[in-house]
C-alpha cells in the first residue's frame, strides 16, 4: 500500500514540476519580446551590405530618447520607412533595405524604443508609435524627399505598430505590413497553445507584466487608413501570426488594398520562400502608390 502511495506521489510530483516547467518557459519566452535585443555588428558597419551611400543616423523622438537607424538617400523623391519586428533590430530588415534603395527610395531603417542601439522601453504600442513619428518628421525634413510620398514597411509586430502609427499620422501615403497580427492578445493566445492554458496564461502573465499596449487592436483601426494605400502580406505556412489573420486585416481595410498570402512562406520568410516575386510586389507596391 505504501508503495502504490510513493508511486503516486511521485507522479503528481513529476507531473507538478514538468507544469512549472512549462509555464516558466512560456513566461521567459514572452519576455523576450520586450528586453533588449543588442544591435547586430552589421547595424554599425553599413559599409558591409554593399548598399551604396547607406549610413547611420540617429534621431530624438518625442519623450528624448535616441533612436538609432540608418539611411540611404532617395533618388526619385519618395521614401520608405522600415520597421522591424520582435527580437531584432533594423538588420533584420537588411532584404527589403537593399532591393528598394537599388529602386531609387529613400530607405530608413530604425532601432525601434529599447531595441538594438535605441534607447527607450519596448513597450510594442505608444513608444513605437512616437518612434516612426519622429522617424516621419525626420524623413519630412529631408531635402531628397517629398514629404507627400513616404511609406512605410512593418514586418510581424513592426507591422502592428505601423498600422497605428499609420491611423494616427496621415503623412504615411501607403504602408505594406508583413506577418502583422491582428489582435495582440489573440495571436499570443494562439502562438502559445500548445500545452493550453499551462502556456497561454504565463505567456499572457508576462504581455501584461511587461507593459504590452492593449489600445488600437489592428483589426478594429485599419480601416482609418483609408483612402492611403495597404499592402497586407501572409505566409501560407505562418504558424506564428496565422494566414486567416492577414485575410481579416485585408477584410477591414479600406481600399485601395492588396493582399498576398506566400506560398510555402512562413513567418516573415518570404524572401527566401519566393524572393523574387517578394521584391518585385513589394516594390511595385511602392512605385504605385508614392510615385504615381
Amino acid at each position: 500500500m505504501k508503495i502504490a502511495i510513493y508511486i503516486v506521489v511521485g507522479i503528481v510530483a513529476a507531473l507538478l514540476v514538468i507544469g512549472i516547467r512549462i509555464a516558466a518557459s512560456a513566461f521567459w519566452n514572452e519576455r523576450a519580446d520586450y528586453v533588449r535585443t543588442p544591435p547586430q555588428p552589421i547595424s554599425g558597419q553599413p559599409e558591409r551590405t554593399g548598399i551604396a551611400n547607406l549610413a547611420e543616423i540617429s534621431l530624438v523622438d518625442p519623450q528624448g530618447h535616441r533612436l538609432a537607424g540608418w539611411y540611404a538617400p532617395s533618388r526619385n523623391r519618395a521614401a520608405v520607412l522600415l520597421v522591424h519586428g520582435t527580437q531584432a533590430d533594423r538588420s533584420s530588415l537588411l532584404f527589403e533595405t537593399a532591393f528598394l534603395a537599388r529602386e531609387g527610395f529613400g530607405v530608413l531603417g530604425i532601432d525601434l524604443p529599447g531595441q538594438g542601439a535605441s534607447e527607450g522601453t519596448t513597450r510594442w504600442g505608444v513608444p513605437e508609435r512616437l518612434a516612426i513619428r519622429a522617424a516621419v518628421d525626420w524623413l519630412s525634413s529631408r531635402y531628397d524627399v517629398d514629404p507627400q510620398r513616404i511609406g512605410g514597411f512593418g514586418a510581424s509586430m513592426g507591422a502592428y505598430v505601423l498600422i497605428q502609427a499609420a491611423v494616427l499620422d496621415q503623412r504615411l501615403r501607403a504602408v505594406s505590413l508583413a506577418a502583422s497580427p491582428d489582435d495582440v492578445v489573440e495571436q499570443n493566445w494562439l502562438a502559445s497553445s500548445r500545452w493550453g492554458w499551462l502556456s497561454q496564461v504565463p505567456n499572457y502573465l508576462a504581455l501584461r507584466a511587461y507593459g504590452q499596449s492593449l489600445d488600437m487592436a489592428p483589426k478594429d483601426v485599419i480601416g482609418r487608413i483609408a483612402p492611403r494605400a495597404v499592402f497586407v502580406l501572409g505566409g501560407e505556412r505562418d504558424d506564428v501570426v496565422p494566414p486567416f489573420m492577414a485575410r481579416q486585416l485585408y477584410q477591414g481595410a479600406g481600399e485601395p488594398k492588396r493582399l498576398w498570402i506566400v506560398p510555402g512562406a512562413h513567418h516573415v520568410d518570404y524572401e527566401q520562400a519566393a524572393p523574387k516575386e517578394y521584391r518585385t510586389r513589394v516594390t511595385e507596391f511602392f512605385k504605385d502608390t508614392l510615385l504615381n
